[in-house]
């Protein structure tokens, strides 16, 4: 077999771009992954503690179930510190900002003591609620080496303490690893937000193909006086930027009482010049013979666009419903200005709330970014080689 040096450089240079493609969603991913004080580290860390197996194995010990952790009523959970016996450490659970009454905290009875050489730090459930986390705090002695069972989620100086935190002291491995995941999940209600997405956007995809793919094929194949001055000012439309018909838009759909509905945020999006651009350049790469034939045996127009165009323009279809639903799926703007009430909201507003709420909670806003995105991902793997088909046959650059 021949060495070709330009197929290596051809490989290297696939492969190099295929790495810095990745990088981003590792970034996310790992973020997701970290605990606040690593997100908001200046050195960049690329493996999490949360990523390491060996902390998995801890994790797993700590708390009632291994994979999910939790603390049931009157169950206990020990946290063990090796270590010489000296200045004692003192372990409390901390207490809501702003909480009158803390379940947890006022809950939840901590004991420490030295045994077996080590340090052991005992939470008891003294409630009659389980506990689906425990946040503990440990102010450690500086001047006694310190072996944690876990990794702390930070690290900080308290006069002649270490202060160590963690979000969840009962977490198992999996509720460790995810622990991110689930706090942003339970931080807004996301299944009426994907629900919200996946109804307009699916809907947009819907009628907008049928739309579509009757104005094209009438652009396409049916001769009638002025086509193509009608297909030249059709594309003359999109020079219009779609800001510009924000306001309009919104006047309409104010009148017509269809503001915060799903009439607003699914109706004006339903005709695509550029899905009747991709749908007509198909229809134009067919074979002339075929509609020939068919109208010979009879068929009309609508047979021949539901019988010949349609199936074979299977390609073009997939693009244009990928291309419409990922614009109305990452759509913010105009989401944003049609609806006010929570249960209206599309993902990319809970996700914008989500930032307002979480603050400096890189983590968590990574976490709920990535289960955003990936209904997309998991889309585009599926629909990989119809998406390339219909780019490659339309034409497009």
């Amino acid at each position: 077999m021949r060495f070709r040096p330009g197929t290596l450089v051809v490989h290297l240079l696939l492969l190099g771009g295929g790495l810095v493609m990745a990088f981003p969603f590792y970034w996310m991913l790992a973020t997701s992954l970290k605990s606040p004080q690593e997100a908001l580290q200046a050195k960049p860390i690329w493996v999490p503690e949360r990523m390491k197996p060996a902390n998995w194995l801890k994790a797993a010990r700590l708390g009632d179930s291994p994979l999910w952790g939790g603390l049931a009523p009157g169950k206990s959970v020990e946290l063990v510190f090796p270590g010489r016996e000296g200045h004692p450490p003192r372990a409390l659970v901390p207490r809501t900002p702003g909480a009158f009454f803390d379940p947890r905290a006022d809950g939840t009875r901590v004991e420490a003591a030295y045994r077996e050489g080590a340090w052991r730090v005992r939470l008891t459930n003294t409630t009659e609620e389980a506990f689906r986390f425990l946040p503990l705090v440990v102010l450690w002695p500086k001047e006694v080496p310190l072996e944690a069972p876990l990794p702390p989620d930070a690290i900080r100086s308290q006069g002649e303490y270490w202060r160590l935190e963690w979000v969840n002291a009962v977490p198992g491995a999996l509720g460790y690893v995810l622990h991110n995941y689930l706090e942003a999940w339970h931080a807004a209600p996301w299944g009426r937000y994907f629900f919200n997405s996946f109804f307009t956007a699916l809907t947009q995809v819907a009628v907008g193909l049928f739309l579509a793919a009757l104005a094209a094929f009438a652009l396409a194949r049916i001769p009638f006086p002025g086509k193509e001055a009608v297909f030249v000012l059709i594309l003359a439309t999109m020079m219009v930027p779609g800001e510009v018909l924000l306001i309009p838009n919104y006047v309409l759909l104010a009148r017509l009482g269809w503001l915060d509905t799903y009439y607003a945020l699914i109706v004006p999006w339903l005709a695509s010049v550029f899905g009747i651009f991709l749908l007509r350049q198909f229809y134009l790469s067919l074979p002339q013979d075929l509609f020939d034939a068919a109208r010979i045996d009879g068929a009309g127009y609508l047979t021949q666009l539901f019988r010949i165009a349609l199936p074979l323009s299977l390609p073009g279809l997939v693009s244009y419903g990928i291309f419409t639903f990922l614009g109305a799926y990452n759509a913010l703007l105009w989401p944003l200005i049609v609806t006010q009430s929570p249960e209206m909201r599309t993902v990319q507003l809970g996700l914008q709330a989500f930032v307002s709420e979480a603050g400096s909670d890189y983590g968590a806003l990574m976490a709920a970014s990535t289960f955003v995105i990936l209904p997309v991902i998991l889309g585009y793997f599926f629909a990989q080689r119809q998406f390339i088909q219909g780019i490659a046959r339309s034409g497009l650059k």
